[in-house]
């Protein structure tokens, strides 16, 4: 594998960041639902999503017209002097007004929606073909990993710990629960190590990319564009193969808390359980997915993955058990990164890499589209009552589903774009 050490550094930044964010955005549903205002923070979700629309597709022009240790550094310092100042502002009112609290949020979801492509444009420049896999598998790995730890932590800060003994040891120790401006200001604080830690990558930019810098950004839009135009079969493979990842989005940032909460009926620590069981699943994807998928081509492991998470949605639609949903958790992290691994080494390996942030805007504008459909949906008072959110979790069943016939349908023709992606590709 080449430039280790660069890669090295970028994944730990990374899991820095990722951690922090993780936590953050865990404890802000939380915060609004125990504070009797959900609806609020779900109609600003829904309007953040309306704004990311557009967003998406300035960010892959960014990251395609931008040096991408640049485009690192920038949002981490951004992130980290906007989040710090509203956390100073908390440490001196007090508390915080709920504008400012989704300030924090929004910034924190525009900050994905060109973190990660960037991420992975950024690896696939520093890489070799033959080693796609395993990159987007250790960025899985890194990346959950940060999760548990912040699902772990983020239960512990929430809810406030009183005489927890430590085994083997006579240490006994209890933790104050945390204010939300508090938690902001551990995110800044990661915000500024990430960056400082990005410093220290050596990069420069290979002339391919220097060259598509050139051109507005419009000129530069429509380049993205017309190679999905040209390329319809990849485009609509590659919506199809966002299913998974918009039905997990949709149960982690507007559903989970108020299944936990109001069908449930428990609180934090079962939160941040399913967080960590969510965040094993995904890690133990990383770790195992180039042996348990090694021999099944890239299409037909995506059309299993999708019918899967499909029946888990529906599973939890149909229960009203803790262990049930805890442990679905883990089945929904491991189909989601096995999904996004596969789906980023397909793209890898078949979009050039100074198109990537661009196609992958468009990409994300689509799936914003859907997100935006079921956000608007789902917004409405009727699913946040009682456990009328299991309603909810069966539409997102059936979504999976017609996505798992659409592949079917024309798999023939997707199974000609990925023949040479796999050697067993052709024993379809």
């Amino acid at each position: 594998m080449t430039n280790k050490k660069t890669l090295a550094i970028l994944m730990t930044a990374n899991g820095v960041s990722s951690f922090a964010q993780g936590f953050t955005m865990m404890s802000i549903p939380y915060y609004f639902n125990t504070h009797n205002n959900y609806s609020y923070f779900s109609l600003c979700l829904t309007l953040i999503t309306l704004a990311s629309l557009f967003w998406a597709l300035y960010a892959g022009s960014i990251i395609d017209g931008f040096n991408r240790k640049d485009v690192f550094l920038g949002t981490n310092f951004i992130g980290g002097i906007v989040i710090l100042s509203i956390a100073s502002l908390g440490f001196k009112e007090g508390e915080l007004t709920n504008i400012l609290i989704i300030l924090v949020y929004a910034l924190t979801m525009f900050g994905y929606v060109i973190h990660y492509p960037n991420l992975y444009a950024f690896s696939q420049e520093l890489s070799d073909p033959k080693d796609y896999t395993k990159i987007t598998s250790l960025i899985e790995i890194v990346g959950q990993s940060a999760v548990m730890g912040s699902a772990i932590m983020g239960t512990m800060l929430l809810e406030g710990v009183k005489n927890i003994h430590v085994p083997m040891t006579d240490i006994v120790f209890s933790l104050e629960k945390w204010k939300i401006h508090e938690i902001f200001l551990f995110d800044a604080i990661a915000y500024f190590i990430s960056f400082l830690i990005i410093l220290l990558i050596k990069y420069s930019p290979n002339m391919k990319l220097v060259i598509s810098d050139e051109g507005s950004l419009y000129e530069r839009l429509k380049t993205g564009y017309m190679y999905l135009r040209n390329n319809q079969l990849v485009a609509l493979f590659g919506i199809c193969s966002f299913t998974i990842f918009i039905v997990v989005y949709i149960e982690q940032f507007a559903l989970m808390t108020p299944y936990v909460l109001n069908h449930l009926k428990e609180g934090a620590p079962v939160l941040g359980l399913t967080e960590m069981m969510y965040g094993l699943g995904a890690l133990f994807s990383g770790v195992i997915i180039q042996t348990l998928f090694s021999k099944m081509p890239v299409l037909k492991s995506i059309i299993l993955l999708t019918f899967a998470t499909g029946a888990i949605f529906l599973l939890s639609s149909m229960t009203c058990a803790v262990i049930i949903f805890i442990n679905v958790a883990f089945l929904k992290g491991f189909t989601n990164a096995s999904s996004r691994i596969f789906r980023v080494t397909y793209l890898f390996s078949l979009i050039p890499n100074e198109l990537a942030g661009r196609v992958n805007s468009f990409f994300n504008v689509m799936n914003t589209i859907f997100r935006l459909l079921f956000l608007s949906i789902f917004t409405l008072p009727f699913f946040m009552e009682g456990s009328n959110v299991t309603y909810a979790y069966a539409i997102l069943a059936g979504f999976c589903f017609f996505a798992g016939v659409v592949f079917l349908i024309y798999y023939k023709q997707f199974s000609q774009l990925t023949e040479s992606m796999t050697p067993n590709e052709d024993k379809h």
